[in-house]
């Protein structure tokens, strides 16, 4: 019940700030449970899905601010600026056929490569081909579940612990990735050099 309270709360807040900036009168926010406790900000307000607010693969983000709030994309997603979108790290997005985007680590702009296993969805992960999602590579650590994704703190392929708390349970949701920095390794924040407006 209290973890109900407080994600009635949040969208309670969202719905102010957003009749306050007259962005939307209707508009409703879900407190993504699944992304990173760490980036919440000092009041302790974390990152929103708002649909009719942002882009897709975006999430808004909180600022120090009541009203200042800010569209940036998902952890694990990329900011690609020739398309003005976030992508999917390792995965073909605005690439042609049989490539991915990934972020190279001496870059901020991620770029297209070619997909070594040559199917969209699929990364080289323990040296074989193994589709994104597949929890059987990652076996080896149960009793903890997780899958072959993107680890939202490195942007490489790893297991990535799963966070099956419902929504609207309720316990708290255990973090799954760690944060560094002011902004995420390529985030639209990162890519135009303004994560030091971003104060999480």
């Amino acid at each position: 019940m209290k973890y109900l309270m407080s994600v009635l709360n949040v969208m309670v807040m969202i719905g102010e700030i957003l009749t306050d900036n007259n962005v939307s009168k209707n508009s409703i926010g879900f407190p993504e449970i699944e992304e990173n406790n760490n980036l919440k900000n000092k009041d302790n307000r974390q990152p929103v899905f708002m649909p009719a607010t942002c882009p897709p693969n975006e999430l808004y983000y909180p600022g120090d601010q009541k009203d200042d709030w800010i569209c940036d994309c998902r952890p694990a997603f990329l900011y690609h600026p020739q398309s003005d979108s976030c992508w999917s790290a390792f995965q073909r997005g605005p690439c042609a056929v049989n490539e991915y985007l990934i972020l190279p680590k001496d870059s901020v702009i991620p770029i297209c490569v070619k997909n070594p296993c040559g199917a969209d969805t699929y990364v080289i992960f323990n040296g074989k081909c193994e589709m994104l999602g597949s929890i059987s590579a990652c076996a080896h650590l149960y009793p903890i579940v997780a899958a072959v994704g993107v680890n939202a703190t490195t942007l490489e392929i790893d297991c990535v612990k799963l966070n099956l708390e419902s929504r609207f349970g309720e316990g708290q949701p255990v973090p799954t990735v760690d944060r560094l920095g002011n902004c995420q390794p390529g985030s639209k924040s990162s890519v135009n050099r303004k994560c030091d407006k971003i104060k999480i």
